[in-house]
């Protein structure tokens, strides 16, 4: 099967153009217009990847309030804790340490097996003084999954109780994140498949990454959303029922539950679903919209379904 080639003149095309000109203002811009012209999950998220490229360039180039603003930007419509934990470094970097921390939480609850972002919590930690806590975390992160070098952690834990967090932060990376690096690596081909429109690869791959990484409940997300849009509405629910299952606090994943519902009509479900986020996180957009949506299509008289589906 031939591959579509890029549109020169897509929303991802024209930011990765101006970024590449140092036009980031305008590069983020350019994705805030075509994500608010799209309802479609794996355009928003191909936009958030996109976003993400554009924060990379706008940091390595020194503007550190554009790159931040395209992360908050993309969070705001791909909860993914690799996102999240990206946020938070770039704060670290800008002296925004209470938001930075606030940051690194989110990806944890998200993954909380996600190092990388356990790493950044702890030295962030050590750089608040809490150098004794920090290296307790480590170590028994280390005693837990101990992934990469282990005579290269030890050598970046030596480094922090030094308070040398410049050379600590690589060498622990470097022991304890080759799980992180490998989901990364998935999500980077999967979202650059949907770019290509090779939409039944991407479901191959994202269903792959399932198998072998089954506790990662933002997987799980992506591969529901994924089936929702191509219309496999029973796998999609059972899919982002795992998602639920492995963090029943994961927003996202409930509110893309709550999308399958409607489809196969449980719309009273669907309204609780939405409503347990609400009670969390009363400003969630998304969240907001849907409940709004087929609260005045019941008000309208519409039949509702049963409430037949379990709740997460």
């Amino acid at each position: 099967m031939t591959r579509p080639h890029p549109d020169p003149d897509s929303p991802r095309e024209t930011a990765l153009r101006l970024a590449s000109q140092l036009q980031f203002a305008e590069a983020v811009l350019w994705l805030e217009r075509a994500l608010g012209a799209t309802q479609a999950v794996d355009d928003r998220h191909a936009l958030a990847g996109a976003l993400g490229d554009v924060a990379a360039a706008a940091q390595a180039a020194g503007d550190l309030a554009q790159a931040q603003r395209a992360l908050e930007l993309a969070v705001r419509h791909a909860d993914w804790a690799d996102l999240h934990c990206r946020l938070g470094a770039l704060l670290v970097q800008r002296g925004r340490r209470a938001e930075a921390r606030e940051a690194f939480d989110r990806a944890l609850a998200l993954n909380p097996r996600y190092r990388a972002a356990a790493v950044e919590r702890a030295l962030l930690d050590a750089r608040e003084g809490r150098i004794a806590e920090a290296m307790q975390t480590l170590r028994a992160m280390a005693a837990e999954s101990l992934a990469g070098q282990p005579g290269v952690f030890q050598q970046g834990l030596d480094r922090l109780g030094q308070a040398d967090f410049e050379d600590a932060a690589p060498l622990l990376h470097r022991g304890l994140e080759a799980g992180d690096e490998w989901i990364e690596e998935e999500l980077r081909a999967y979202q650059e498949l949907v770019y290509h429109g090779d939409m039944a690869r991407a479901l191959q791959r994202v269903r792959q990454a399932t198998t072998e990484r089954p506790g990662y409940p933002d997987l799980h997300l992506l591969l529901g959303a994924h089936e929702l849009q191509m219309g496999a509405t029973d796998d999609a629910l059972e899919s982002l029922s795992r998602a639920l299952e492995l963090n029943p606090d994961y927003h996202a994943a409930r509110v893309e539950f709550a999308r399958a519902l409607e489809v196969v009509g449980d719309t009273s479900q669907a309204l609780r679903q939405l409503e347990m986020v609400l009670s969390q996180q009363p400003s969630h957009a998304e969240a907001r919209q849907l409940h709004e949506r087929l609260s005045a299509r019941r008000r309208g008289g519409r039949p509702l379904a049963g409430s037949s589906s379990q709740r997460p």
